[in-house]
């Protein structure tokens, strides 16, 4: 016998509920948790330090939730960290140039990285992993020929950059006020901007996109750009936090990106994401990690547990999605 409309409705309610603010619920869920296990970590204090950590990450997940949102990947944007901070802390180690014209060359460089992956992949047709796979040790690489130079370390010692790390602003975190504004400009670009709206159709129906005269190459080609550019901030933020550049910078970054853009909703298949979501799943991601820092759980162990979530945000994706026939 089959279900009744009512009972039909209160299904696809409880469904829309779940789609909707299923992993609000779970970061809500899991703050009471670890508050209940540890009184340190519900203290205004962490909280803000929670903000400051997930920074790097939130900054970072939010190019690859546009690069999500058109089907694709970038598996290059921790190398793209690694340059962005690199190049930064070079210039200004040489004397070449000031804290900002530093960074400005650094964005574009990045940038640029970006845009060669949205080249190879939506001009030439070459599949969005090889591509990023391959651009992740070639720009790493690049970036190590220049930290050598410098014996693989580059101490950061600059106003501003400590600003960025320690600065407030009517007593609140810097950092956190940026995460937010980035976010903020994130959520305008995809609900508020014409190309916000291609970004959407294009990775729902490349095919009908075309033929409703969207510039679909131009459109991907943009969301690389843009996750390069977030990931030389997301560099620069790193350089700003740690005082200090090293060949460590970035390596591992773009799959806690991936788990905080799943846990948000994003699909591989693209047409669906919410950035803001995307922030909860950022801050879900950095919950955990500090939960861990504070009982002093091996880093080896917080890396096996962010490799479970990344399986745990699909499997969670895949059940709050509705069946498409």
């Amino acid at each position: 016998m089959g279900e009744s409309p009512k009972e039909v409705k209160k299904k696809e309610f409880l469904q829309d509920l779940l789609e909707r603010f299923g992993i609000a619920l779970v970061a809500l869920l899991m703050f009471v948790i670890f508050s209940v296990l540890s009184s340190k970590f519900c203290s205004s204090g962490n909280i803000f330090n929670v903000f400051k950590q997930i920074s790097i990450i939130a900054i970072l997940s939010i190019g690859m939730t546009f690069v999500f949102m058109i089907g694709g990947m970038d598996l290059s944007a921790g190398s793209n960290v690694m340059l962005g901070a690199v190049v930064t802390a070079a210039l200004l180690q040489s004397g070449k140039a000031s804290i900002v014209p530093a960074m400005c060359i650094a964005l574009i460089l990045c940038m640029i990285m970006g845009m060669l992956n949205g080249m190879l992949i939506e001009v030439l047709k070459i599949n969005c992993v090889i591509v990023t796979l391959g651009s992740q040790l070639a720009i790493r690489g690049l970036a190590l020929v220049i930290i050598k130079r410098y014996n693989s370390w580059i101490w950061m010692k600059d106003p501003l950059l400590k600003f960025v790390n320690t600065g407030t602003v009517l007593g609140i975190p810097f950092l956190f006020l940026l995460v937010l504004i980035l976010y903020l400009g994130a959520w305008v670009a995809f609900h508020r901007t014409a190309y916000g709206r291609q970004v959407y159709a294009v990775g729902g129906n490349e095919k009908t996109a075309r033929l409703c005269g969207i510039n679909t190459v131009r459109v991907k080609v943009i969301c690389y750009v843009i996750s390069g550019l977030t990931a030389g901030l997301a560099g620069i933020v790193a350089a700003a936090r740690l005082g200090m550049v090293s060949t460590t910078v970035g390596i591992g970054m773009e799959f806690e990106a991936v788990t905080a853009v799943v846990l948000g909703g994003a699909s591989l298949k693209g047409g669906e994401g919410n950035v803001l979501k995307t922030l909860i799943g950022a801050v879900i991601v950095g919950m955990i990690a500090n939960f861990m820092t504070l009982f002093g759980v091996d880093a080896n162990y917080q890396s096996a547990v962010t490799g479970a979530f990344i399986l745990f945000a699909a499997i969670f994706n895949r059940m709050t999605q509705r069946d498409v026939a």
